[in-house]
């Protein structure tokens, strides 16, 4: 069955899971050492694979930022290394989206590598609402939520900025950016259960969205 969000994508903005480096707070998951979040398997099916089937029918363009991007060839779409030698964090993995962004894309939607539960009306949202804004980002009980946002090509400048200086929190980063924020009602309109932000830190947290789970 086709998906009806085909024929809708905007080609001025891309996609980008920031899959960031093997997760040290799942060791004893499958195996016990650290291993990279996007691979865990959820509800059957691992989270890389259940969020390109929501990004791909949406985005023209879907890249994966990550430090070990070997680990994340052969999947079809573009990878890019984040920052090599100091941890970053997300902030890297962001500043590499952006460098990579291809001509004609104004903005991109970026999406933690471990949240398998995206909302399609949500992406679509962040997509396609308030063209321009430098920032989208989504915001449940005044709380932002960083990496369920869409953000301008223009920004890459403060985000090297942030880096330079030291402050590697993406939190830091919006606080210098004029952020249109999606609030918990209108998140709600579109993805009622907040599904979307739920995210696997910890063998708890992959346990609580799926007691059957496994690595």
């Amino acid at each position: 069955m086709s998906d009806p969000a085909a024929g809708m994508i905007a080609p001025g903005v891309a996609a980008a899971i920031l899959a960031g480096g093997r997760g040290t707070r799942m060791a004893g998951q499958g195996g016990g050492g650290a291993v990279s979040k996007g691979l865990l398997v959820v509800a059957g099916q691992r989270i890389i694979d259940r969020q390109l089937s929501v990004l791909r029918p949406r985005f023209a363009e879907v890249i994966i930022a990550a430090n070990d991007p070997a680990l994340w060839a052969g999947l079809g779409v573009r990878v890019v290394a984040d920052r090599v030698g100091v941890p970053l964090g997300p902030i890297a993995g962001l500043e590499a989206v952006l460098a990579a962004l291809p001509d004609g894309v104004d903005a991109v939607v970026c999406v933690a590598g471990d949240m398998p539960f995206l909302s399609p009306a949500l992406l679509e949202h962040l997509r396609d609402a308030a063209p321009g804004a430098p920032a989208l980002v989504a915001r449940v009980a005044g709380r932002p939520e960083p990496l369920l946002a869409r953000y301008a090509r223009a920004v890459a400048p403060v985000v090297a900025e942030q880096i330079a200086g030291g402050r590697h929190a993406v939190i830091d980063l919006l606080a210098r950016l004029e952020v249109t924020w999606l609030d918990e009602p209108a998140l709600r309109a579109l993805d009622p259960e907040l599904r979307s932000i739920a995210n696997v830190n910890t063998p708890a947290d992959l346990a609580r969205l799926d007691p059957g789970a496994r690595s």
